[in-house]
């Protein structure tokens, strides 16, 4: 009985990896499987006791064995993050971790720096040891990636890829899941119009996509509210324009408030950073921000902001990925925002 039982465990997990490749998420029944194997039920049942002693499936009575997409050796999700210094991708991180450590994973951590050369040693590193799959905050997500060889040869490895924030859109197999920046970026917009401002300007980040979705956001607002949309009062950062330092103003924003945003009574930026330093550089102008933090701080923005939560963001990524490997299908996921209000944003000469 002994060698019965753990020949049909062996046919079973072989049935497992099956299945999970032709998106099947559970084991026929108990009684199939005895009529497929000629086997009894007490054999069939000391099988997926196995199984799941070895974390291969999960039992529920009543209802059958579901696949839970491990497999018998090791159960990695690679994440591939811009960085970890901020209080919102710690946080995402941290819940990312306990989400996957829940369902029996573990997460390696890779570090791109937004940058294509980073990403692209880090998949050809993953090519060598390929994790069960991958969880991805996109690189310069608004400008075309030449990585995407990569990322289609772990595809073909049986690697799939879930993206976070910003996808690529020549990878239209992986889902994404974020935040809706610009219906969030459409509310804080008309929250300014609303306080009395008609010269509002921009500062987003270009080579991001969620950048341009906020811009989309912006501009949309003001042209529903019968006001124009003035190129001079937006204005456009990329990746290398940001310095690893937090006590002294961004070059680029100073550049922008003395030039391009003086006449502007309120300014959307782009995150809590750009924010920060502009009320410092344009005292007398309401800002407002698409975050609610400013990074290396953790701490909360002193004017109106777009309130995110990572960790329901990485409870889902965690979701979606998981489901891909038990072989269900995933779908990509815009999480709404709300606004955080604070004191302050009204002109002056507004009325209620």
């Amino acid at each position: 009985m002994a060698i019965k039982y753990r020949w049909l465990a062996q046919q079973l997990r072989k049935k497992v990896y099956d299945n999970m490749e032709k998106g099947v998420p559970r084991l026929p029944s108990e009684q199939d499987l005895c009529r497929h194997y000629g086997v009894s039920r007490q054999t069939v049942r000391q099988s997926l006791a196995l199984l799941e002693q070895e974390g291969l499936i999960t039992r529920k009575q009543g209802s059958g064995s579901f696949i839970t997409g491990l497999t018998s050796g090791r159960n990695t999700v690679g994440l591939l993050l811009a960085d970890d210094q901020d209080s919102y991708r710690a946080a995402l991180l941290e819940e990312i971790r306990q989400s996957l450590s829940q369902k029996g994973f573990t997460a390696n951590v890779y570090l791109t720096g937004n940058r294509i050369c980073a990403e692209h040693a880090i998949l050809s590193e993953l090519l060598e040891t390929p994790p069960r799959g991958l969880l991805v905050e996109g690189v310069k997500s608004a400008l075309p990636n030449p990585n995407l060889d990569l990322y289609r040869q772990l595809h073909s490895m049986g690697v799939p890829a879930v993206f976070l924030r910003g996808s690529y859109g020549a990878l239209p197999q992986a889902p994404c899941i974020r935040e809706d920046d610009t219906a969030g970026t459409a509310l804080l917009t008309a929250h300014l119009l609303h306080q009395g401002h008609r010269d509002v300007g921009a500062v987003f980040q270009l080579d991001d996509a969620q950048g341009q979705r906020r811009f989309q956001g912006f501009a949309e607002t003001l042209r529903g509210a019968g006001l124009p949309v003035r190129d001079e009062q937006i204005c456009w950062y990329v990746t290398e324009d940001l310095e690893p330092s937090y006590s002294a103003p961004y070059g680029f924003l100073l550049r922008m408030a003395q030039t391009r945003l003086q006449g502007c009574t309120a300014v959307v930026c782009q995150n809590g950073d750009a924010a920060y330093w502009l009320s410092r550089l344009l005292p007398d102008t309401v800002m407002a921000s698409c975050e609610d933090t400013c990074a290396g701080t953790g701490n909360l923005l002193p004017f109106t902001a777009l309130e995110r939560r990572p960790r329901e963001l990485g409870k889902a990524a965690v979701q979606a990925i998981t489901d891909r490997l038990r072989g269900l299908p995933a779908y990509s996921r815009e999480l709404p925002l709300k606004l955080a209000v604070r004191d302050g944003d009204r002109l002056p000469s507004a009325t209620p």
